[in-house]
């Protein structure tokens, strides 16, 4: 078992910096959604991002014009997978909706093909009353 659960290097990946966004936004969200509404958890999402990023590029030495940039970019990013992540573990659909769109959509046709093929002819024996002669008569069987 790691002793520690986050470190510098797990907040300075990709998905340290979406999980640890992903909790905080949970954390938050109900006050700021009763207080201010929806749009601003957006925003909260990537203020959250921009701060870990920000932290993480202080405490590694790499506090550059250029790093601050990309931080404030990839904040976005970060931000709209933690909601994609959201979205995943919260489905929107319920069971019965689910089964009515999939029920609604699988609508197999299956095409008529014309049967070409030649028929089957096979020979059957039947036998006569008399016991002289026995003749084959041919049945068509039709597939």
């Amino acid at each position: 078992m790691p002793t520690d659960l986050f470190t510098t290097s797990y907040l300075g990946s990709y998905a340290g910096l979406v999980a640890v966004t992903y909790l905080l936004v949970q954390f938050f969200k109900e006050p700021v959604k009763q207080h201010l509404g929806d749009w601003w958890i957006r925003l909260m999402a990537v203020g959250f991002a921009l701060i870990i990023q920000l932290f993480t590029l202080f405490v590694t030495g790499n506090f550059t014009v250029e790093a601050i940039g990309l931080a404030i970019l990839n904040s976005f990013l970060v931000a709209i997978t933690a909601a994609g992540t959201h979205n995943i573990s919260q489905p929107s659909l319920s069971k019965t909706d689910i089964l009515s769109v999939v029920a609604a959509t699988t609508t197999i046709d299956k095409p008529q093909v014309l049967d070409v093929s030649p028929p089957i002819i096979t020979p059957q024996a039947t036998t006569s009353t008399d016991s002289d002669a026995v003749t084959p008569v041919a049945q068509v069987v039709q597939v």
